[in-house]
Parts: structure tokens; sequence; C-alpha cells
């Protein structure tokens, strides 16, 4: 159809778009312009749809380019649909094990595979288009790079430029976005790094209560938290309430941790990690505190009542915070570097950066 299109006399404009994109008809360019992922993939994982996302805009983008008779550049392009865009493809519709997801290898194997089309793709622009890939990648520098970097730097010199040299253009645009790309993988690598430390942590938090327990039930005369006279149950029964509601006072602080998520974090959620580590770390503070006060150490008195006894644990579970917040801080920054900043505050944050 494209090539009857192309062949009649009354349809130049088809006829031009037809000739532009004739070398690519036959492979996997059409075909590639919808989503790859499954029906089932519906409500899959974010990461995945916007992979697919950027994936069909980047194929939208190369289907656009008049690259005349130059068969290196058709060579490449198809370099960049057959190899590059189809294995980031084949990377967002695989399936991920839990090996797979502790190391991030899928997400890491799509994205590389993008941002490689996307430097790789200045090449081939001609020079009319250049300066808007130009003014995109100075947007993207600005978002992740420092102000004061270097190649930056050149590139917004470039763009002030009126006429300025192509082939240092060129250059200038490929070496900013390999430079973006590499400071956003790292902050999303940092991101995983600190996301498994933080899933370890809370690990280890669980079986050392659980381990509580058992020892507490294995050894009635020996309690961890003394349990009073109004208390009927067992003394691992108390333990347990206690651990409760330690988690409970860990969960007050774990709130402004969640709700500080930002709305352009990375794939990798520390805010859900963070809570988990405070309120798998809240029931080991509750304990130790009670055993502290039913010792006398400490210059509190040792609670009377279950309600107090109760309450005190609320207390030292929240006092978690203590500890935890150095993990809040390092996941802080972490977020920070990961997610780009606009335009409007990029400056901001540089100039508070080198302060």
């Amino acid at each position: 159809m494209v090539m009857a299109i192309a062949e009649s006399p009354t349809n130049g404009v088809h006829s031009a778009i037809g000739q532009a994109h004739q070398d690519c008809l036959e492979g996997t360019l059409w075909r590639g312009l919808k989503s790859g992922l499954p029906e089932g993939c519906s409500r899959t994982a974010p990461w995945r749809q916007a992979a697919q996302h950027r994936r069909i805009l980047l194929l939208d983008d190369l289907a656009g380019l008049d690259l005349g008779k130059t068969p290196c550049k058709m060579q490449t392009r198809r370099y960049l649909i057959d190899d590059l865009l189809k294995d980031a493809n084949e990377a967002s519709c695989a399936r991920v094990t839990p090996l797979k997801w502790w190391w991030g290898t899928e997400i890491e194997r799509a994205w590389s595979r993008l941002r490689e089309v996307e430097e790789r793709m200045v090449g081939l622009v001609d020079g009319a288009t250049l300066p808007v890939y130009a003014a995109r990648a100075a947007q993207r520098g600005h978002a992740y790079l420092d102000y004061a970097d270097p190649q930056l730097a050149q590139l917004d010199k470039l763009c002030a430029q009126s006429d300025p040299p192509e082939a240092e253009l060129r250059s200038a645009t490929a070496e900013v976005l390999r430079a973006a790309h590499a400071k956003a993988d790292h902050a999303n690598r940092e991101a995983r790094y600190l996301r498994n430390r933080l899933l370890i942590a809370s690990v280890f938090c669980v079986v050392f209560s659980a381990a509580i327990v058992v020892a507490q039930a294995a050894a009635p005369t020996l309690n961890f938290v003394v349990p009073h006279d109004d208390w009927h149950a067992s003394a691992w029964g108390c333990l347990v309430v206690v651990m409760l509601f330690g988690a409970v006072g860990a969960l007050f602080t774990a709130i402004p941790a969640v709700s500080r998520i930002p709305t352009n974090v990375g794939p990798f959620n520390l805010p859900l990690q963070q809570g988990l580590l405070k309120i798998a770390f809240g029931p080991l503070v509750a304990v130790v505190g009670l055993a502290l006060l039913g010792n006398g150490i400490g210059p509190m008195k040792p609670p009377q009542t279950v309600p107090d006894l109760l309450l005190m644990a609320v207390i030292f579970g929240a006092g978690q915070h203590a500890v935890t917040r150095y993990v809040d801080k390092r996941a802080g920054q972490i977020l920070t570097a990961a997610a780009p900043t606009t335009a409007s505050n990029s400056t901001n944050r540089n100039a508070a950066s080198t302060a």
C-alpha cells in the first residue's frame, strides 16, 4: 500500500514519506511501533511500561529520520532497531526471577539499550534537526550534572551560538547525554544496593525477634521482659505483645518517610524499604529498652502496670528513629540524585552543592 501511494503522482507528500522510509519497510520498525508487552502484562511493573513507552518513541524518531542515500547511516539505523531496541523489548518482557530482581538484571539491560540508542541517534540526525537534540541533551545535563561540568558548559556555549560548528555540536551533545546517563545509572544502582541492604537488615531483625520469642518460650523462667502481676498469660505471650506495640511505635516514624516519596523517583522503592526496616527494628528496640528499665538501668522507673508496659513499648519502638535516621538521610541523598531536577531549581541545587 505504501509503495502504491509512493507511485501515485497526486500524492507528493506521501510519496516523499514512502521514499524516505522505503529501506525500513521490511524490517522490524513498523511492527515495533506497538507495545511488545503481552496482553497479560497490562498490570505489570511500572518500569516495563516506561521502557516500552520510551522504546516506541525512539522507534518513531528513527522512522522519521531522513538519511538520504547514505548506506552507512541506513545500516546504523537497522542496527539500532533490529539489535538494540529489539533487545530492550525482550528485556522489558522477560520473566524476572528473584535473583534477577535482586541484581536488577533486566531493568539495567533494557535501559542501557535504550540510552545507547539515544546516544547513537545524535550521529544520524541531519544538521537542521541537530539543535533540537542538543537542546534536549542540555536539558537532561542540567537535570543530572553539576552546574560547572565542563562538557555541559561546552554544550551550552555551542547552543548559544547562532551557527555552531556541526561536528562540535554533535560531539558535545553525545558526550553530555553519555555523562547524564552515567550519572542516572549510578544513582539507580546506589538505590538498588541500598534497597538490598535494607532488606537484609530487615530480615535479620525479624529473625532475631523470632529467636528471642523462641528462647523465651523454651526458658519460661528467664524473662526478657518481666510480666506484671496483672498479666495472666504466658511470658512469651507478653513478649510478643510488647514486640507488637513496639512495631506500632515504629510505624509512627515510618509514616513520614513513606509520605515524602518524590513523584519522579526511580524504579527502586527506597521509602518502602525504609518503612519495613523501621517496623522490623522497632520490636527489638522495645524489648531492649524494657529490659534495661527492668534491671534498673536508666533514669526512668520500670512500668508498674500492663498499660504502662505497652505504652513504654510504643515509646521505645518509636525511639528506633534515632538509629534509622541515618538510613533516612542516605536514602534521601540517593533519591535526590536519582530524580531529575527541573530547569528552575537545577541551578539552586548545584549552587547549594558547591556552597
